[in-house]
């Protein structure tokens, strides 16, 4: 019998050098932001009803046919994209989950739409609130010792259901935890009840003087961001190959202890973004001044936050100044 009221919170997070290097056969080095989460709460009922949607559903079938019209319509509104809807698609389709009827409502302190992985966050609470109503079953039980799978059901919901652009890095480490090197390259990556699932590994902790600066009335889609993008231009390919190789580094620098490394590979990977990404010169201007008070850094996803690496309070302090709020880690 599914559990009747079941909740599950998810924490934010911030790439730490290779972004967005995932998206293309890279590799990436990602950790989670704790004091920032979305919670999905779902209570058993007679039917699917999501919390700021007026349609309900009486079976998962239903939903997932629902996605499917709204696929095909022209025109949506993405400020206000069926997340929820979308994870219990993917898992009835990819993993034949039979979910029973919930009323989901959901809350979270994640800012939207600065590069904290805000969507993701809701997409995998939602599923693993489904996994604990219905722990029982083969599908949930098989999910909740691979969170991998989590992790890449939660991509197809955004990016192949909903049409968001999205990598699989942000949900990795958001299903994993802590922080997480991962590799994406063809010799890294397998097919699981047709999901991509790269090659991830967990690191020790990061250094002392990281922090996310986030700054307030710069949101933006993270579509865009990548829309314009020449992915086949041979620059491009350098600046992946490059950002890749800086993951790779952080990842070592972590291993070692070495915060100077660490920040090396931060700041090599905000260069290759800028080299071939169009970029709001707002946020640029946040990395400018980060760097301006001796800092290292780079942006935590597509934009509006950045991940700081600093030996003392100026950077923050700089920042601050700029309009910027401070979350540690």
């Amino acid at each position: 019998m599914p559990s009747a009221s079941v909740s599950a919170s998810v924490s934010a997070r911030a790439a730490l050098a290779g972004n967005p290097s995932d998206a293309h056969g890279g590799a990436v080095v990602a950790t989670v932001v704790p004091s920032l989460a979305a919670t999905v709460s779902a209570t058993a009922g007679p039917a699917f009803d999501f919390e700021g949607f007026s349609e309900r559903f009486g079976s998962v079938g239903e939903v997932s046919d629902w996605i499917e019209r709204r696929s095909m319509e022209p025109h949506h509104d993405d400020r206000a994209a069926p997340l929820a809807h979308a994870a219990l698609t993917a898992l009835h389709r990819y993993v034949g989950a039979d979910v029973s009827p919930h009323e989901f409502r959901f809350s979270t302190t994640i800012p939207r739409s600065l590069g904290l992985a805000g969507s993701s966050a809701i997409v995998i609470a939602t599923i693993r609130t489904m996994i604990a109503a219905h722990r029982d079953d083969p599908w949930a039980r098989e999910l909740l010792h691979r969170p991998e799978l989590v992790a890449s059901l939660a991509l197809v919901a955004e990016r192949d259901l909903l049409g968001i652009s999205a990598g699989l890095q942000d949900r990795v480490v958001q299903t994993l935890g802590g922080t997480v090197a991962m590799e994406f390259g063809v010799e890294h990556t397998h097919t699981e009840h047709g999901l991509d699932v790269g090659s991830y590994r967990r690191l020790g902790p990061i250094p002392d003087g990281l922090f996310i600066a986030c700054r307030d009335g710069t949101a933006g889609d993270s579509g865009s961001v990548h829309e314009g993008v020449d992915v086949t231009a041979a620059s491009f390919d350098r600046a992946m190959t490059a950002a890749a190789d800086a993951a790779r580094s952080a990842a070592d620098a972590i291993a070692r202890h070495d915060a100077e490394a660490l920040g090396a590979a931060m700041d090599a990977t905000f260069d290759q973004r800028a080299e071939v990404y169009r970029l709001d010169p707002r946020h640029v201007e946040m990395v400018h001044v980060a760097r301006g008070n001796g800092a290292s850094v780079n942006y935590t996803g597509s934009g509006g936050s950045v991940v700081v690496l600093a030996p003392d309070d100026r950077a923050a302090s700089a920042l601050a100044d700029l309009g910027c709020t401070i979350v540690a880690l």
